[in-house]
């Protein structure tokens, strides 16, 4: 049975509204065994300011220690150019418990192909050169790009994924990937994280579809980042 645990969350430091406080609180509420608070990173239009950075720390930190779960600072990261560089530096992420990478922009690319190859080549130079944890809403870019690739392209990353070991998320804003993504992240031993996406506390830990889409493909607990970060 997958567990119950929210991986992708955003605050008032980004585009949700409201804090970690809330956020956490709203967790705990729904009985989820852990949260994590993943604003933007700094460089898409919405995402927190640098000079805020270590404010959002402090403010994770506050809630974690009056939290009932398990609570970890984070950040969506955002693949930001052609070479997969990422708007956190190094240093910074090393303040961080997980860090989850996605693209956001692709420039005035209009051909769903076109967009499919991008988005692969930049998040494919970001894996190989970069560690992260997590894979943020893989291959969603306005439409899941999936159907443009071919078997072997999406069965080469899904190996390169295994082979740096980060996991994929089951996203709930966009409801993906879909199950023949999951299985063959599944089979080549990728772990999976689950993510609502939430911007507000009504959102956190509506997982609902992300849990049954685990187990259609027959995902186990094992499987998931979960016991992984609460060691």
């Amino acid at each position: 049975m997958p567990a119950k645990f929210d991986f992708h969350i955003h605050t008032y430091y980004s585009d949700g509204r409201s804090g970690p406080l809330e956020m956490v609180e709203a967790a705990e509420a729904r009985d989820l065994e852990a949260v994590a608070i993943t604003d933007h990173g700094p460089e898409l239009h919405v995402g927190v300011p640098r000079e805020k950075l270590v404010s959002m720390l402090q403010d994770i930190e506050t809630a974690r220690r009056d939290a009932g779960i398990p609570v970890y600072a984070g950040i969506e990261a955002n693949v930001v150019d052609g070479s997969g560089r990422v708007d956190i530096d190094e240093e910074f992420a090393k303040k961080l418990d997980l860090c989850i990478v996605s693209i956001h922009a692709l420039g005035e690319l209009m051909d769903p192909k076109q967009v499919a190859r991008e988005y692969l080549a930049r998040m494919t130079k970001a894996v190989t050169h970069r560690k992260f944890n997590v894979l943020g809403h893989p291959f969603f870019y306005h439409q899941n790009l999936l159907p443009y690739l071919s078997r072997e392209e999406i069965e080469n990353f899904v190996k390169l994924m295994a082979h740096r070991d980060i996991a994929v998320e089951v996203n709930m804003k966009y409801r993906g990937p879909g199950d023949e993504f999951l299985a063959l992240c599944l089979r080549e031993g990728v772990k999976f994280s689950i993510g609502s996406d939430a911007h507000t506390p009504r959102g956190v830990g509506k997982i609902d579809w992300a849990l049954s889409a685990l187990r259609r493909v027959g995902a186990r607990r094992e499987d998931l980042i979960l016991d992984d970060m609460l060691r």
